[in-house]
């Protein structure tokens, strides 16, 4: 059914309806989205592991979802510009923008930049270049997808690694290789690395031209844009924590890396989860079939599954003494083969 994957809609007017209730409220979809994708997810249990066929047009959701975020934080840069707004309502406006970018915006975007369609890729890169992270297409899409669960991908947490150490290896990792898979494209094609056309640069000038268009504009919208980025791109990352926390693909014998199974991606079938995260949970098909519409992505035999939703194995990563303690035995049961109980 189309209509559930509106969930994220709902979430999205909050920051607006808050924005107009004004003082504390403008933290309203900041609190809503944990507090009720948790409680919802514990709620409604898991889905039904039955195949759907595709739904028709079910593409327009995410695009016309990126249309309605960009159109927001839009208002909302106005909204914080002006003097009669109290540093609490910017706060907490920059914080409710923050976390529906960061947890709906983001995971739409990813649908967009994996489609065939190149229209579909410049608008999800739209989204990225408000959060000055236009580079997350190149690192996710040559990088992470070639190297997940691997040493290599910064974007793959280890065993034993804490949140917070991840995100700053991650962030300063995919920058790192983005920059490098594009010299790379440069150098195979016979063109200079620094040239008009690599897409860092151009990503870098666009990025460096619209932070000077928000400054122009006050410095209060420019503090906005950049709460907004640094918290979205942190819930992003930490999404990526969740998703191959510990599990390693091995070296055979033959000297060659194992392809990527199911058992290398943490998966959730929980209702809530899917039905506001365009079926993030079931990522193990993702990876298996990359440009596969997410309305299509079905449940895999083998996968690693998590023991709640993403939202809430989120909060517990946010602890890692408590993370580790519940998924550490987890981790090293599914890669030693073993049904988890």
């Amino acid at each position: 059914m189309l209509v559930k994957y509106l969930t994220p809609f709902v979430f999205l007017a909050l920051v607006p309806l808050g924005g107009m209730l004004g003082g504390g409220w403008t933290f309203l979809a900041a609190a809503a989205t944990p507090l009720c994708l948790t409680s919802f997810d514990a709620l409604f249990g898991d889905e039904e592991h039955s195949v759907r066929p595709r739904i028709a047009r079910a593409m327009w959701l995410p695009r016309i979802y990126v249309l309605l975020q960009l159109a927001t934080t839009a208002w909302a840069v106005a909204w914080t510009s002006q003097p009669s707004t109290s540093l609490l309502e910017l706060v907490g406006l920059a914080v409710s923008t923050g976390v529906v970018t960061g947890v709906f915006g983001f995971v739409a975007a990813h649908e967009l930049i994996h489609s065939r369609e190149r229209r579909d890729r410049a608008f999800g890169l739209t989204l990225l270049a408000t959060l000055l992270y236009m580079h997350f297409r190149i690192a996710h899409v040559q990088g992470h997808h070639a190297r997940a669960a691997t040493r290599e991908d910064p974007a793959s947490a280890r065993l034993g690694e804490g949140l917070y150490a991840f995100l700053l290896r991650s962030i300063a990792g995919q920058l790192r290789e983005a920059w490098q898979f594009e010299a790379e494209r440069r150098r195979r094609s016979g063109r200079a690395v620094l040239g008009l056309r690599n897409r860092m640069v151009g990503y870098a000038a666009i990025e460096g031209l619209l932070v000077t268009g928000v400054a122009l504009v006050s410095v209060r919208a420019l503090i906005f844009v950049v709460g907004v980025a640094i918290i979205a791109v942190a819930l992003l990352e930490s999404f990526n924590y969740i998703a191959h926390y510990g599990l390693t693909r091995r070296m055979g014998a033959d000297g060659r890396l194992e392809r990527l199974a199911p058992h290398h991606s943490w998966n959730s079938g929980r209702r809530m989860n899917n039905a506001a995260l365009f079926n993030m949970g079931r990522h193990s098909d993702h990876h298996r079939r990359v440009v596969r519409s997410y309305d299509e992505l079905e449940p895999v035999a083998g996968c690693a599954v998590l023991p709640s939703g993403y939202a809430a194995a989120l909060l517990t990563a946010l602890l890692p003494p408590l993370w580790a303690r519940v998924m550490n035995p987890r981790a090293k049961t599914v890669m030693a083969g073993r049904p988890i109980i």
